[in-house]
């Protein structure tokens, strides 16, 4: 908290008070002319709308321009009127967050009480800016047939790809990891109201929590070319609550299913034999609350939401102990509370609890396909977010204030019928786990954060207008482990036979902190009437650290003596600098198209890894081989815990980083063109190019390649002859990684074309759609877990498809109401099957008789062997009533897998036995679920 508050100080004092954080807002702006063409300056412009409780009012500067900065998420009407001239009125202009709607206005001579309404189509085409963006308004959030989570929505964004295939709800409860226009997958920022808020712990990019959608105005997913405000450019997941208004206003709805209403699923074929695989549902079952409405009318709002999900799902290739399939239940609960409070027409206050439980019950998501019910992991998990903005105008200036706490409590345990002696089995060659989970641990992180952003409009400023915002953010993020290994250690296998047995360093208590520091500026400079230079540039500072600690005894003091460490230096101090240059050009000058062209530099997403990685406290263990003398298969002390045995050591007491560590950044290009046509769609064709830099990984710099000798091996997947590499004997047992930036990594590139068509829901009808041609290669890595020295790591590295790389994707929404009012809506995907295996890597196999124990050797290069297309096919229909004028009672049925699709989307890739047996990642199959919607 010090560190922070230090940040905090010298933050304001520097900035001014200026801040920076993604924008929930969007703006109106245009020119006002009379019917001569010639600029009117003086016109008051006036916006008004549902979701704002006092009309905003600026004025057209002297070369006619205006901008209104600032408007929540809705639609608005807007007025212009000065002397001599005739009111002129707009209605139904529709803004999303970060979008720039230009409303040019053309006055007639007359009185201010006459008065003109315009009926124009509403701008859909933002023809200033860059920034690529789908946003998920409530009518998508509705009414498109999905899982109602975070990653199935995303999963709906145009070029997205994501490490699950959901069909209605089956992966819900596991959050994914995403990727988007060639981003590393993992580079995603969960934005709570505009503010990060993401799970400090691992690499940065995930989450604590999980939201329910129903509580959300909108999802705004951004893409590419975001400002510099923006520090990310992966998945940046901007998730903005609905709030309360003058209306009172809410939901209620309630979703089911059952194995009743599902078809069997298709037992995949392996090696000539129907095998059991996939995780069909049992019960789901989805009940929803929502009211919002004033306290006092155009002052103060509030919105309150709740929800609870629960899902069953049956694992059909782990059996229990009656050959049964085992069961998946999991429990979710949210809910969030927002008030809002108009302090004077200038100044607005809100206020926002997040609430989240995450309780599952056997949790498998280890490198392991069968995993086990005495393997899996109990998870009862609670955390919350609190979270305040203030919003204030004077003088020309808007400041956007903003401050967050995240807190969570994430609890991996054991399984109630583990014993005290039980312990960890794993068998890489067949892909299983059992006996018990690996590890358990409590998992206690927190993540504080300000931001605030000062903005300015100015016009017939160094030749054109300028829509300047500059800002500083900054966090402080604590995550702890609090680790236990029954027995301390875990067991290997292959095949069956003992090979290895790991000695863990617990029960330990590991801790890490990090500090973020960005300072940003941009502006968005407009010539003349049709060509914007969207400029900026951002600073951001990170240091990572451990802080001071102490573990109880060792399991094994032996081994691990030391239990008390001082804090640490930081292991890195970055200072960078991220530019953004972007220019837009209105081809026709109507604001309907837009040619653009933009160049951007992003940091990548940082956590606690490295910190975890390098502390001397982290959760670490010796590695032994074991000889299994007496064939019990148990790893008795005397038969593995020998110095004579070891093979190697791994953790924070054997790795130290390269002083002159860089941060890793991409680099991102991006050209493309966007067209309003017939009314309300919008059509572009976008060309993306993406490099990722500075990559870091290990070199075990006490084993050199010099240490290892060729030996003359056979290729188990393809007969062919194929070179291992042997350690000196002298060399076993040796650890000394060293984290390092690998110029090999640098050799990667990301080409694609998409594109894309888009309406809102007008006209009884709405429409996202986009098809991406893609391709992403480079070179292989296994990241914190490599060992860039290993000649055998070496072996089918480069070359390799990266990634979650799917050639063709092809994504389609829309709904539609027919005469009757009979609503339908379609939710169609199509993915070119991943490469063999997108979660855990390429095909690999085991190799034995070497001087370092087992070996796990690439057998084909990643993308030679892919799995198969996935096509995605979600119906839905349903029947909204009127009852009196506000109410409406809404029936539907949700139709997912309509083709009944039991498409494999994961396979054993080890070769052994089991090489290429499906796992439990199979496409659910069909499935209907029932809902019914009351709303007001």
């Amino acid at each position: 908290m010090k560190h922070f508050l230090i940040l905090l100080v010298s933050s304001c004092l520097f900035s001014l008070g200026g801040w920076g954080q993604v924008a929930i807002t969007g703006q109106i702006r245009g020119v006002v002319t009379d019917s001569s063409g010639a600029v009117v300056p003086g016109v008051q412009i006036k916006a008004q709308g549902p979701n704002l409780m006092a009309p905003q009012v600026v004025t057209s500067q002297t070369d006619g321009t205006y901008l209104i900065d600032h408007l929540p998420i809705g639609t608005y009407q807007v007025t212009y009127t000065v002397q001599g001239f005739k009111s002129l009125v707009r209605s139904g202009v529709n803004l999303t967050a970060g979008f720039a709607a230009t409303v040019n206005a053309q006055l007639e001579l007359g009185t201010v009480t006459q008065s003109v309404e315009v009926s124009a189509a509403a701008p859909v085409v933002d023809v200033t800016g860059n920034q690529t963006a789908t946003n998920f308004d409530d009518s998508l959030l509705q009414q498109i047939p999905s899982g109602r989570d975070t990653w199935s929505t995303v999963a709906q964004a145009p070029g997205t790809t994501s490490s699950n295939f959901d069909v209605g709800g089956s992966q819900s409860f596991q959050q994914a990891t995403m990727q988007v226009h060639g981003s590393t997958p993992g580079e995603q920022v969960y934005s709570f109201n505009g503010l990060r808020l993401n799970w400090p712990g691992s690499t940065g990019g995930f989450t604590s929590f999980y939201v329910d959608n129903d509580s959300l105005q909108e999802l705004q997913v951004v893409s590419d070319d975001a400002p510099a405000e923006v520090g990310v450019g992966g998945i940046y997941m901007n998730m903005v609550p609905k709030s309360g208004s003058n209306t009172v206003h809410g939901l209620a709805a309630i979703y089911y299913d059952s194995a009743a209403t599902q078809a069997t699923i298709k037992e995949p074929i392996f090696q000539g034999t129907p095998v059991a695989a996939g995780s069909p549902i049992i019960m789901t079952r989805d009940t929803a609350v929502n009211l919002g409405g004033p306290l006092i009318r155009d002052k103060w709002w509030l919105f309150g939401s709740w929800r609870l999900y629960n899902i069953k799902e049956s694992i059909l290739s782990v059996p229990d102990k009656n050959g049964n399939p085992t069961t998946d239940p999991n429990h979710q609960s949210n809910v969030m509370l927002r008030s809002d409070y108009q302090l004077n027409n200038n100044n607005r206050l809100n206020f926002v609890w997040w609430y989240n439980e995450q309780n599952r019950f056997f949790r498998r998501d280890t490198a392991y396909a069968f995993v086990n019910q005495e393997a899996a992991w109990r998870q009862i998990e609670p955390a919350y977010i609190l979270q305040t903005q203030w919003m204030s105008q004077f003088h020309g200036f808007t400041l956007d204030t903003r401050f967050g706490y995240m807190h969570q409590v994430f609890p991996l345990g054991y399984q109630a019928e583990v014993g005290p002696d039980s312990f960890n089995r794993q068998d890489s060659t067949l892909s299983t786990e059992t006996g018990a989970a690996p590890f358990e641990y409590v998992n206690p992180a927190h993540v504080w954060s300000f931001a605030t952003s000062a903005s300015y409009f100015k016009s017939n400023f160094l030749h054109g207008q300028h829509n300047l915002k500059f800002g500083v953010d900054a966090s402080t993020n604590f995550n702890e482990y609090i680790y236990r290994v029954l027995g301390g250690i875990n067991a290997f296998y292959n095949n069956g036979v003992g090979t290895s047995v790991t000695a863990f360093n617990t029960p330990n208590d590991q801790r890490s902190i990090y500090h973020e520091l960005a300072f940003f500026v941009q502006d968005k400079w407009t010539i003349g009437r049709r060509l914007t230079i969207n400029v900026g540039g951002r600073f951001e500072h990170f240091t990572t650290f451990s802080p001071k600690q102490t573990s109880p005894a060792a399991t094994f003091p032996q081994l691990f003596p030391v239990r008390s460490y001082p804090q640490s230096p930081d292991y890195v101090s970055w200072n960078t600098i991220q530019p953004r240059i972007g220019v837009a050009y209105d081809v026709t000058g109507k604001g309907t198209s837009v040619l653009r062209a933009a160049f951007d530099r992003f940091d990548a997403v940082q956590g606690t890894y490295l910190a975890e990685t390098l502390n001397q406290n982290g959760f670490s263990g010796n590695s032994y081989s074991w000889i299994d003398t007496n064939g019990d298969g148990i790893p008795q002390q005397s038969e593995w815990l020998n110095p004579a045995n070891l093979l190697s050591g791994a953790g924070g007491l054997f790795t130290r980083v390269d002083k002159n560590l860089q941060r890793p950044y991409s680099e991102e290009v991006n050209v493309g063109y966007e067209q309003q046509i017939i009314a309300d769609i919008r059509v572009a064709a976008n060309y993306y190019y993406r490099s990722t830099k500075q990559q870091y990984a290990e070199r075990n710099v006490a084993n050199l390649p010099s240490d290892y000798t060729a030996m003359a091996s056979i290729n188990p997947l393809t007969g062919a002859p194929l070179t291992i590499y042997n350690l000196a004997p002298a060399k076993v047992g040796l650890s000394d990684f060293l984290i390092t930036n690998i110029p090999a990594l640098d050799n990667n590139a990301y080409h694609a074309v998409e594109f894309t068509a888009q309406k809102r829901m007008t006209h009884r009808w709405q429409l996202l759609s986009g098809f991406t041609i893609q391709r992403k290669k480079g070179t292989y890595s296994r990241g914190l877990t490599d060992d860039f020295n290993n000649p055998n790591n070496n072996i089918n590295r480069a070359d390799s498809i990266l990634d979650y790389d799917a050639t063709y994707v092809f994504k389609l929404d829309s709904s539609f109401q027919f005469p009757g009012a009979v609503g339908f809506s379609t939710n169609y995907q199509h993915y070119t099957g991943y490469p063999l295996d997108p979660n855990f890597g390429p095909p690999t196999a085991v190799f034995q008789g070497l001087n370092q124990g087992p070996i796990n050797v690439i057998v084909q290069t990643r993308g030679a062997t892919r799995l198969p297309a996935v096509n995605l096919l979600n119906l839905r229909l349903s029947r909204p009533t009127k009852l009196g004028d506000r109410f409406i009672l809404e029936p539907l049925v949700d139709l997912f897998n309509v083709t009944n699709a039991n498409t494999l989307t994961g396979q054993v890739s080890t070769i052994g036995p089991n090489y290429l047996r499906p796992t439990d990642q199979v496409l659910n199959p069909f499935i209907a679920r029932f809902g019914l919607r009351f709303s007001f």
